[in-house]
């Protein structure tokens, strides 16, 4: 969608504090937000470590953390909390879940986040990887996914791609409408959804049907990316931000940051 929407916060790597199999319990630590960090389940954690009772746990006690090979457990990133945002917002940003984020950083009422409060976000190794949770609940959603890649793979670009854009536009939903009136799944404007039917496309077609707008985000990324010589960063900055505007300004702050995240979304979408 070429609108800047309000910045998002900065994103850093944060690896867990513990070696390649184990973790020493900090204080106000819990079992659920260690397992979150580690990408392992709770049960699987408290089994490793002959827990029977998950709401004990002592500072300074070493956990043996299960996992393939012992290999050390996958690095997360930090939200840090922006004025006016929820982590139902934030959970929906990142491709995760409420229960995960609050997990993973020993959330005891969900509901109240304070901001500036720096969030580890479960990385796509751990909690996060594969299908967004919602997406897995929601037949509906999951219908969608043969016109992504028909009209993906029609336009020569990574289904992938197109389905992390639409994620992170709408999270699938054709309902959706912005306040500057952008429309559904990819989040069409309607004059760049006329223009992309009328003139790229030649046929017909309407943005609030769900398939033909995932067809109209399709043919909009391939011609981005035309526009762009192949590169996908620029591509996507300007389905963002808008093209005239990326050549003419440069990427904007939020853009570089709404890069990262559709970047970081595409790897969950690509083994479907």
């Amino acid at each position: 969608m070429p609108l800047v929407r309000r910045s998002l916060a900065p994103l850093v790597a944060l690896g867990l504090a513990a070696s390649a199999s184990t973790y020493v319990v900090q204080p106000g630590d819990t079992l659920s937000g260690i397992a979150a960090r580690a990408g392992v389940s709770v049960v699987a954690l408290a089994d490793a470590n002959g827990i029977l009772d998950a709401d004990r746990l002592l500072a300074g006690q070493t956990l043996r953390l299960p996992g393939s090979g012992g290999a050390a457990p996958a690095a997360a990133t930090v939200h840090v909390v922006a004025p006016g945002e929820t982590l139902t917002a934030i959970a929906h940003r990142y491709g995760t879940t409420v229960a995960a984020i609050a997990g993973a950083n020993s959330l005891a009422d969900p509901n109240v986040v304070r901001v500036g409060t720096p969030l580890q976000i479960p990385s796509a190794g751990g909690v996060s990887a594969g299908l967004p949770d919602r997406l897995r609940s929601s037949p509906r959603r999951l219908a969608l996914i043969p016109h992504f890649q028909r009209w993906a793979t029609a336009n020569a670009i990574d289904p992938a791609l197109v389905m992390a854009v639409a994620w992170h536009e709408s999270g699938w939903q054709n309902d959706v409408i912005s306040r500057a009136g952008a429309i559904g799944i990819g989040q069409l404007l309607p004059s760049t959804a006329r223009w992309v039917s009328e003139d790229l496309i030649g046929v017909a077609l309407d943005p609030r049907v769900p398939e033909d707008n995932i067809r109209m985000t399709a043919r909009y990324l391939r011609w981005l990316l035309h526009r762009a010589g192949g590169d996908v960063d620029l591509a996507l900055a300007g389905y963002f931000q808008g093209p005239v505007s990326v050549e003419t300004r440069g990427l904007y702050p939020v853009t570089t940051e709404y890069l990262a995240i559709v970047q970081s979304l595409r790897p969950r979408f690509a083994a479907i």
